[in-house]
């Protein structure tokens, strides 16, 4: 499975120099709530992952309605204000049609 499946409470940044040194991971000190206002997709972009993967977004809509915990996503800081999605697209789309207000986000850059 990919990088993003990994469990929410171990997503961490990853220094490999320092891990092979210490052998222990660095905790991830960026996460935040984000409001999903802010968080900027292209309308191209949700189309296009919409129409390819609909049933997967559909799946996480459900997941994000029943309250289950999701995997963090993780964003990077726009020149001019909000958020642009460097992992989580699928789950950012899902929580928007949710109507979740907020969403759990590793922020870097």
């Amino acid at each position: 499975m990919g990088k993003s499946f990994r469990d929410r409470y171990d997503a961490v940044e990853f220094d490999a120099k320092s891990f092979r040194k210490t052998g222990k991971v660095k905790t991830a000190e960026n996460c935040i709530y984000v409001n999903l206002a802010d968080v900027y997709m292209s309308d191209a972009a949700v189309d296009k992952l919409l129409a390819r993967d609909g049933q997967q977004i559909e799946a996480y809509r459900q997941a994000y309605e029943n309250g289950e915990d999701m995997v963090r996503v993780v964003l990077r800081p726009r020149f001019g204000g909000g958020y642009n999605v460097e992992d989580g697209r699928h789950r950012v789309i899902a929580a928007k049609q949710a109507g979740v207000g907020f969403i759990e986000a590793l922020i870097i850059g």
